[in-house]
């Protein structure tokens, strides 16, 4: 910007003011959300399963492991997520991830400021859901890789995108059903050759929880690898039947 350029600022918000990206109505402030938007979205209900973090239909009793997760101990931790994946923030991910609109991010971390992420910021590594270089070419960003510089502004030296690889292009997982998901991207990740991780405690990111597939083979694989413990943290969760 030139250096005038923030002298004229003022000038060019009450010419141009910022609007909604949902609705088109004026944003609240510097976000590109108006308050109506702002108020609908909505965060992760309790009672949940301590381990997936999927919330219980019922809201009695407190925190306690789900059936699927009984049955079949996933490779993490944990698994949290910001806030539920629906409007508006499914239009800020869409925007972010097909359009490589870093406009959101802002108000992405605005809406990520009320929730403690103390246990994932603590970790030794924070580590993005990695894109095969293909489609990060494709869409110019990986959105994964920027969600932990903006969840995590403070641990950005603690985040590393050269570790954990995509070794295959897959089709998107949006077109598949829970099994094909799993066949689909069976092998799809590994560790760079100089790649140590023996004993750390990894927080991987990713930007959307759906049935959880794609984190819990990057989970997989990291612990195979010698990760002492992996936390996930998304910026939403699908609700309903298809969540994790």
């Amino acid at each position: 910007m030139p250096e005038g350029g923030f002298f004229f600022q003022p000038l060019l918000d009450l010419l141009f003011p910022s609007v909604c990206v949902v609705c088109g109505k004026p944003a609240a402030g510097s976000l590109c959300l108006c308050d109506s938007c702002l108020a609908g979205v909505r965060y992760p209900g309790f009672p949940l399963c301590v381990r997936c973090g999927t919330p219980f239909k019922t809201g009695n009793g407190g925190d306690h492991l789900c059936g699927s997760c009984l049955r079949n101990p996933p490779p993490f931790t944990c698994a949290r997520a910001v806030a539920l994946y629906e409007s508006p923030v499914d239009t800020l991910l869409h925007r972010l991830k097909f359009s490589a609109d870093r406009t959101v991010l802002s108000t992405l971390a605005a809406l990520a400021a009320p929730v403690d992420l103390s246990a994932f910021s603590s970790c030794d590594l924070i580590i993005p859901v990695p894109l095969h270089r293909r489609r990060l070419q494709k869409r110019g960003l990986n959105q994964s890789l920027v969600l932990a510089q903006t969840l995590f502004p403070d641990t950005v030296k603690a985040i590393r995108s050269d570790i954990l690889v995509r070794t295959r292009s897959t089709p998107p997982q949006t077109s598949l059903g829970r099994r094909e998901r799993k066949e689909n991207l069976k092998g799809a990740f590994a560790l760079t050759s100089d790649a140590c991780i023996d004993g750390l405690s990894i927080c991987l990111v990713d930007d959307i929880l759906t049935t959880g597939t794609t984190v819990t083979e990057c989970a997989d694989t990291l612990m195979r690898a010698g990760a002492g413990e992996i936390r996930i943290l998304a910026m939403a969760r699908v609700s309903g039947k298809n969540a994790l």
